[in-house]
C-alpha cells in the first residue's frame, strides 16, 4: 500500500516551503487530492514526479514529529 503524506511532509520531502506545496497544486504541477479539508498526497507519485527517468525514486523514510 502506497504511503499517503500530509502537504508539510511533502514539503520536507521536497525541501521547499509548505506553500510552495499549495501552490504547485493549485497549477496542477504536483499530484494531490482535496481530503478532509486538507491536501493528501502519494509518496510514490511525487518521487516519480521528481525522480530522473530511468532511476527508481529512493526509500527514505521522513523524520516526523510525535504528536
Amino acid at each position: 500500500m502506497d504511503e499517503i503524506l500530509t502537504a508539510s511532509e511533502v514539503a520536507e520531502l521536497l525541501q521547499i516551503h509548505p506553500r510552495t506545496v499549495y501552490k504547485l497544486v493549485k497549477e496542477g504541477s504536483l499530484p494531490g487530492r482535496k481530503f478532509g479539508g486538507g491536501w493528501r498526497f502519494s509518496r510514490s507519485e511525487i518521487l516519480a514526479m521528481v525522480s530522473p527517468q530511468g532511476s527508481p525514486p529512493p526509500v527514505r523514510k521522513l523524520h516526523t514529529e510525535e504528536r
